[in-house]
């Protein structure tokens, strides 16, 4: 009985045969990997049971209201807006802020104002005299591993009268640890600082005083 052979291939024809086969195992392998989860990061500081206990009892601080703040468009998004190390800025899909920033900085605020002056904000429209907080946010730097930087045009105000005012813009700058858990934090701090300043002047309006825009000093 004669053998048979099947026709040999030539090895240049081979080639584009295992090239197919390789991109083909490349994407399987790329369908197939797990996607990055998305991590999601918050402006509220983190408070311990005894400062919750006091901020909560009531006090005949001065009555006030903060009014919605006012968020820059280029970072007014869920996801992390970042400053790169060329000075370009990227849009970062995977870290995001847990509720939309005008939202999350508007709380954050609210409850470190009423940590400092310890009495929350008024919800009772008879009281006679009460302060009107309104604040503006013009930058908010995001320096991946160097820097949180927040300059915002604020102003606290007499609803009775209204030449009872202060107007002032800050900077707030705080050094930031290694990655996007850092940055956050970094923000958390600027943004209590803020709070802090604010809370300094409505203080000292309330007294009579005339107040500066300093932040206060650590």
């Amino acid at each position: 009985m004669k053998r048979r052979f099947l026709p040999r291939v030539p090895s240049h024809a081979r080639r584009p045969r295992l090239g197919a086969a390789l991109v083909c195992a490349s994407l399987w392998l790329a369908g197939c990997a797990t996607p990055q989860a998305t991590r999601f990061h918050t402006l509220m500081s983190p408070i311990d049971a005894a400062r919750a206990e006091g901020a909560a009892r009531p006090s005949r601080g001065p009555a006030w209201e903060l009014l919605p703040i006012g968020i820059p468009a280029q970072v007014d998004r869920p996801q992390m807006v970042v400053q790169l190390a060329d000075g370009t800025l990227a849009v970062v899909e995977q870290e995001r802020w847990i509720a939309p920033l005008a939202d999350e900085m508007q709380a954050a605020v609210a409850e470190r104002l009423t940590q400092v002056l310890g009495v929350r904000e008024s919800s009772d429209r008879s009281r006679r005299e009460r302060w009107r907080v309104r604040i503006d946010v013009q930058r908010l730097d995001s320096a991946l591993g160097r820097s949180a930087r927040l300059e915002a045009d604020w102003r606290v105000r007499s609803n009775e009268e209204p030449r009872r005012a202060l107007r002032c813009r800050t900077s707030h700058q705080q050094p930031v640890a290694p990655g996007y858990a850092g940055l956050a934090a970094g923000h958390r701090a600027a943004v209590a600082e803020l709070a802090e300043t604010i809370a300094a002047s409505l203080r000292a309006l309330d007294a009579g005083q005339s107040p500066g825009c300093a932040p206060p000093s650590s």
